[in-house]
């Protein structure tokens, strides 16, 4: 399995159109403590509408894929074909974070239609709205 390059920022940021379930290059230095670092793949997390004409975008970073990531409730597995991903990758919904939109680099792929139950599953562990 070849290992996807990220793409590099050049000049001025682009808006890049996105929708809840796109996976996307994002660029989250500079970072604090144990924020997310450097250009990485996060799955899109917040509403359409909000994603069409708000300025910020929620995220949940990826991971690369271990058995052990995985077993987490606050885990999803993005391994095909759960995602159009090449790379084996996890979301982490532990680290959602919000975003100036102008971070979105490019678009990387997107999320099977039936790994959004998952993703939200996900996030109400983490947001204490679910059991795990």
């Amino acid at each position: 399995m070849s290992k996807a390059k990220a793409p590099r920022p050049r000049g001025e940021p682009r808006d890049v159109e996105c929708r809840r379930g796109d996976i996307v290059w994002l660029n989250c230095d500079p970072s604090i403590g144990v924020e997310p670092k450097k250009l990485r793949t996060c799955v899109v997390v917040s509403n359409d509408v909000a994603n069409r004409y708000g300025q910020a975008v929620s995220v949940v970073p990826t991971q690369a894929y271990s058995p052990e990531r995985a077993k987490r409730a606050y885990m999803v597995d993005l391994r095909a074909p759960r995602s159009s991903l090449q790379e084996g990758r996890v979301a982490n919904a532990s680290m959602v974070m919000t975003y100036d939109r102008a971070r979105i680099v490019s678009r990387a792929g997107r999320i099977a239609a039936d790994t959004f139950a998952k993703l939200d599953r996900a996030l109400g562990v983490h947001l204490g709205l679910v059991e795990p």
